[in-house]
């Protein structure tokens, strides 16, 4: 085979790589091209949903704002009639104001107090509340409107006007054609009814217009992204449906599948173009090379033949090097046939020399694989060294009391964390953190949250929590767990709007009594979140998990809140139930499974603990009744017995009367009454001898005037239970 056939199929293998490779990256551009699209896409449809809303909400608060008028409510309407132009100049908006059959007032037009125009059936007046409508033909300005109206609650006199802001939509039309989007892409908004108020494309021609086929079907069943649909204009698409924004209008982008497709046939044409290019560029290569080296080649079977011949080959310049050199080296092959042995010799040496540059090549190559080996030796064994520094700063942390050691601790913990980062650079382990299930200890949890759960639950509502003695932790994320008892906790204070209880109960059962398999756990903790509102009807409880549904008004509740609990309950191997009744009550259920592991927060307790010491009497001052009903039976749990005061000034009256004797005194630091915890550790000190006092606070302003122990909101229970036991031996 000769050498221009090798080089032409050399230059056919070599290309068939690259075409394939111009092939899937125009295929992974246009993928790109498509996501990036389908992204802005996305973006400008949700986006837009958020601008109609702004503008809606302009409207409402204009309408709400003069529906309070003074000048209203006592009748004066030529004075109303200025402050409704005042308020709506500059908006493009006017004011209405209805009564039950007619149009009253209008600030398009100057005030006549004869003004009166008959209102069609359908009208937008309410008797109370708030409503947007649409007219394709408005009694006075004779073209589409829209508007909001708002009617003030009912009071106790007949509520006689309404007031409404209108205007035109082209104010809509306007947003839609300043919304970035393609421009071969069909924007539109619509209404809660599905119809179309604004349309990027012959907008005058379905104004008005009732959404059909996929996508009605679509925004009717709470479906939202991207289907294939077709047009009102009858031209098959990929239309993106975004969210329904807080008045249930809709933002929609229809892409045509032509135009998608006219991409992807771009990119194609493209990719076969370039490929057929480099093919062609390639053979012209491929022939070029070819030639100029076949032409030295055959002028070296020349030489070679004239050497054979005896003859002396001349020394050819063919612009070849290498064909030069060999010419070279057959013109003084004849020359110096003598010489030969020599030569040979010569080439033995550079055959040498090159040998041992490949064998020094080689062994820098090994130099360096050992190199990074011991590299990565190092960093292993390092980064286990790390680990135990960054232990052990984690074990010392808890005993380095607040100061300059303990901000020392702090930066050496930090420039662990730092290095721990290069070592695991370079071991190439980098990977971006999860959240991941932990042990969570049921007492420390509602300990923890108990703040925020109050502050959930409101005033008006008495939050308490029991919890049986033996309850296992569980194996749940603590986020999501957190987020899903507040869920529960805003239901509850939500149904009772004059206040309530909310108890929290948890226990300890067998999976045979939960109906759940014994495969994912033995052994459940039943969490009962329970309230004595009014209950739920079957229809109501029967829908309760459904993602959108809500029986609370319009903004006061997406329906998502007990849809995320039976979302995180059954991701965390478990599940989430409710039982109701009218008049009795709403209890939620979480089933969550149990694990054998203890929680960080214990294992670090525990080995920074003394060993258990002998059963004290603990006088425990605590206002909050969540954190006392948490705390007190965690510390009875732990073979104490408790008497529980809710002020310091109850406390101190108890040990005024000298009846009861206790080994340790526990106290909250800010609380109602006219002592604070501090108050009642110092007064302790000067007037009840050999009884130590261990307080807890999340913040005081009130410097500490006493030597007692001091406890950080949250703190773990084991860490109280270790500071009572420490308290009561150092006496």
């Amino acid at each position: 085979m000769k050498i221009r056939s090798r080089l032409l199929w050399l230059v056919f293998v070599a290309w068939l790589p690259s075409a394939l490779a111009i092939a899937v990256v125009a295929r992974a551009a246009y993928v790109d091209q498509k996501n990036a699209v389908l992204a802005d896409v996305r973006k400008a449809a949700d986006s837009l949903g958020s601008i109609v809303e702004r503008e809606l909400d302009k409207r409402f608060v204009m309408a709400k704002t003069l529906s309070s008028s003074s000048s209203l409510q006592a009748g004066q309407l030529e004075q109303f009639y200025s402050e409704a132009l005042r308020a709506s100049h500059g908006t493009a908006s006017w004011v209405l104001l209805l009564t039950r059959t007619h149009q009253v007032l209008n600030t398009i037009r100057p005030y006549d107090p004869g003004f009166s125009v008959p209102i069609a059936e359908g009208s937008p007046w309410l008797p109370a509340g708030e409503n947007i409508f649409f007219s394709m033909n408005g009694p006075v300005v004779k073209k589409p409107v829209l508007g909001v109206v708002a009617v003030p609650a009912k009071s106790a006199s007949p509520q006689r006007y309404g007031v409404a802001v209108a205007f035109d939509p082209g104010v809509l039309q306007a947003l839609v054609r300043e919304k970035a989007a393609p421009r071969y892409a069909v924007v539109a908004v619509m209404d809660k009814n599905l119809r179309v108020m604004a349309r990027s494309k012959n907008p005058e021609r379905w104004l008005g217009r009732d959404a059909t086929g996929p996508l009605r079907e679509r925004a009717l069943a709470g479906k939202s992204g991207f289907e294939p649909s077709v047009t009102l204009d009858n031209v098959p698409s990929l239309t993106y449906l975004g969210q329904p924004n807080r008045y249930g209008w809709y933002a929609v982008i229809a892409l045509p599948t032509e135009s998608l497709n006219a991409q992807a046939r771009k990119a194609a044409i493209d990719a076969v173009s370039l490929a057929g290019i480099l093919l062609g560029l390639s053979l012209l290569f491929a022939l070029y090379v070819a030639r100029s080296i076949g032409e030295p080649i055959l002028a070296l079977k020349d030489a070679a033949d004239a050497l054979v011949q005896k003859r002396v080959p001349p020394a050819t310049s063919t612009g070849l090097f290498e064909a030069d050199e060999v010419s070279k080296a057959l013109h003084n092959a004849g020359l110096h046939a003598k010489e030969s042995a020599e030569v040979l010799e010569a080439r033995v040496g550079e055959a040498v020399a090159r040998t041992a540059e490949v064998q020094a090549r080689l062994a820098e190559a090994q130099k360096r694989e050992a190199v990074g080996r011991l590299a990565g030796g190092v960093a292993h064994d390092f980064n286990n060294l790390l680990q135990t520094i960054s232990a052990a700063h984690h074990l010392l942390q808890p005993n380095v009391p607040e100061g300059p050691p303990r901000r020392i601790l702090e930066a050496a913990s930090r420039a662990t964390g730092k290095a721990t980062s290069l070592v695991k650079q370079m071991l190439s382990f980098g990977r971006a953190q999860t959240l991941e299930p932990e042990p969570v200890d049921i007492n420390d949890f509602l300990l923890k949250i108990s703040e925020l759960t109050s502050k959930a639950a409101g005033a008006n509502v008495s939050l308490r929590a029991h919890v049986e003695p033996g309850v296992a932790p569980v194996f749940v994320d603590p986020t999501q767990f957190e987020l899903a008892l507040l869920n529960v906790i805003f239901n509850a204070r939500d149904a009772m709007e004059g206040g309530g209880h909310i108890d929290i109960r948890a226990a300890l059962v067998d999976a045979a009594q939960t109906g759940l398999p014994e495969t994912t756990a033995p052994q459940y903790v039943q969490l009962d979140v329970c309230d004595d509102g009014p209950g739920m009807t079957p229809e109501t409880l029967h829908k309760a998990f459904e993602p959108y549904f809500t029986t609370k008004p319009v903004g006061a509740g997406s329906g998502l809140g007990l849809a995320q609990v039976l979302a995180f309950a059954r991701q965390s191997g478990g599940d989430a139930r409710i039982t109701s009744a009218l008049g009795n009550g709403t209890t939620v259920r979480l089933l969550l499974p149990v694990t054998a592991e203890q929680p960080a927060a214990s294992q670090e307790s525990a080995a920074g603990s003394s060993a258990p010491g002998r059963a004290l009497r603990v006088l425990m001052v605590e206002d909050d009744p969540l954190v006392a009903s948490v705390v007190v039976p965690a510390i009875e749990g732990a073979g104490h017995s408790v008497t529980h005061c809710l002020t310091a000034d109850d406390a101190k009256a108890l040990l005024q009367l000298g009846e009861r004797q206790f080994d340790v005194l526990f106290s909250d630091v800010v609380m109602p009454g006219t002592m604070t915890g501090f108050d009642l550790a110092k007064w302790c000190e000067e007037s009840v001898q050999g009884l130590p006092v261990v307080l807890a606070t999340g913040y005081s302003a009130q410097a500490p005037q006493s030597e007692a122990k001091l406890l950080k909101k949250p703190y773990p229970l084991q860490d109280l239970l270790v500071s009572l036991q420490q308290a009561a031996d150092q006496t």
